[in-house]
C-alpha cells in the first residue's frame, strides 16, 4: 500500500514537472523572441561599426543627463549635453584595447597609467577627468544601463562639470570578452 501510494505521488509529481517544463520552454521561447526583437534596434558590438556604437553611447548618456536623477544617495540635476571628442575617443579606445590584449580589467593601464595620463597622452588638455569601464555588455544600451545603475559610474555620467566624452570598445579573443571605456573631461 505504501509503495502504491508512493508511486501514485511520484506519477503526479512527474506529470506536474512535465507540464511545468513545457510551460517553462514556452515562456523561455517567448522571452527570447521579445529580446531579439528589442535587441534589433540596439547598437550591438560586432553588428554595428565602432563609430555607430560610440555615437549611440553618447546619445544615451546625453539623454540620461537631460533629466535629473539619483545616483546612489546623491541627486543630480539635469546637466548639459556632452560633446564627443576624437582625442577622448582615442584615449578610451587605447585603454579598451590594452585591457583586451593583456586580459585585465581595471582603471590602471598595463603601463601603470591612470585615466588622466591617457587623456593627456591623447593630446587633450584637461582640468578634470573621469572614467567608466565595463566588461561584457553586448550593446550600447546594456552598457549605459549598467553604468546608470551603479552609483559611481552614474555620478561620472551626471557630473555637470564634464564637457566632453570619449568612448572606446574592444573585444578579446573569446566570445563575450567585450571591454568598454568612457572618458569624461573638462578642458583647461
Amino acid at each position: 500500500m505504501v509503495d502504491e501510494l508512493s508511486r501514485l505521488r511520484m506519477s503526479r509529481l512527474f506529470s506536474r514537472l512535465r507540464r511545468f517544463s513545457r510551460l517553462s520552454c514556452i515562456v523561455a521561447l517567448a522571452a527570447v523572441a521579445v529580446a531579439s526583437t528589442a535587441a534589433a534596434a540596439d547598437a550591438v558590438v560586432g553588428k554595428s561599426s565602432g563609430a555607430a556604437l560610440r555615437s549611440r553611447v553618447v546619445d544615451l548618456v546625453n539623454k540620461a543627463r537631460s533629466q535629473g536623477r539619483r545616483c546612489g544617495r546623491e541627486h543630480f540635476a539635469a546637466a548639459p549635453a556632452l560633446e564627443a571628442s576624437p582625442r577622448l575617443n582615442d584615449a578610451a579606445a587605447d585603454h579598451a584595447r590594452d585591457m583586451a590584449r593583456k586580459k585585465f580589467f581595471e582603471h590602471r593601464g598595463s603601463d601603470g597609467s591612470e585615466p588622466r595620463d591617457r587623456v593627456r597622452r591623447a593630446g587633450y588638455r584637461s582640468r578634470l577627468t573621469g572614467e567608466n569601464i565595463a566588461y561584457g555588455p553586448v550593446s550600447a544600451e546594456e552598457v549605459v544601463a549598467g553604468w546608470l545603475a551603479s552609483p559611481g559610474h552614474c555620478e561620472n555620467i551626471m557630473e555637470p562639470r564634464f564637457r566632453d566624452i570619449g568612448v572606446g570598445v574592444a573585444t578579446g579573443r573569446k566570445r563575450g570578452q567585450i571591454y568598454w571605456v568612457q572618458e569624461f573631461a573638462a578642458p583647461r
